[in-house]
Parts: structure tokens; sequence; C-alpha cells
């Protein structure tokens, strides 16, 4: 645990939450699993992609970034797919992209990712 003081952020939107996650994935694309970060699970879904499962629904997801961490060098870029955030059964889509194509990857590769929603309908003022 860090031993120092945070402050709250603070956001224009009103009711901003992140969820931040870690999960890696097998050689050639086996199963995703649960590294760390709170409120979510994944799946992979189909060649190269991946589907991460929130625990709540949000009204609006207002950013998505992900990374790619891998001992040995793989040519892949992670990109949000598709969103659904508002469902009953929240959704955010990941696929690791070569040349623009989903495509498994070829070591043991982690998946890094942040999202920010925001829980609220209300405008900010």
């Amino acid at each position: 645990m860090a031993s120092r003081a945070f402050n709250r952020t603070q956001a224009l939107n009103k009711e901003v939450k992140i969820i931040a996650g870690h999960f890696t994935i097998a050689a050639s694309g086996g199963a995703a699993t649960k590294v760390a970060g709170l409120g979510w699970s994944v799946a992979k879904s189909a060649t190269g992609e991946y589907t991460v499962t929130l625990e709540d629904k949000y009204p609006t997801l207002i950013s998505a970034t992900a990374t790619v961490e891998a001992a040995t060098p793989v040519d892949l870029v992670a990109q949000l797919d598709s969103h659904d955030v508002s469902a009953a059964t929240p959704i955010v889509v990941f696929n690791l992209n070569a040349a623009a194509t989903p495509t498994e990857p070829a070591a043991v590769t982690d998946v890094h990712f942040t999202l920010i929603l925001q829980n609220s309908t209300v405008p900010a003022v």
C-alpha cells in the first residue's frame, strides 16, 4: 500500500468513475485471465478480441485506453472495438490488432486498460 497522501480527483463532468484493470493472455490466444482491478471480468470473444464485462452499468463511457505489454516483442495494438456500458450486461470490447486485423498474440501478453465513465445523466454546469 502506498504511504502517500492522495488528493481527490476533480472533473468537470459529474460523478466520474475510473475502472482500471490488467489481464493476461496465454500464448497463441488462449483464455484471458484477470490479474488486477475491481468491478469487471474478462473473456476471449473471438480471434484477437476480448470482452470486458462490467459489474455495474453506467450512462456514459467518456474514454477508454488500453496498452499491450509483452516480454517478447509483439506487433499488436490494442483498440476499442465497441462498447455498451448502459446495457443490462455492460461491456467494453478490445481488439488486439496487427495491420488493422484482430490477431492472437504469439507470446504471453498482458493488456492494461483504463475506463473513464460517467455515473450521472445530469449535465455539468
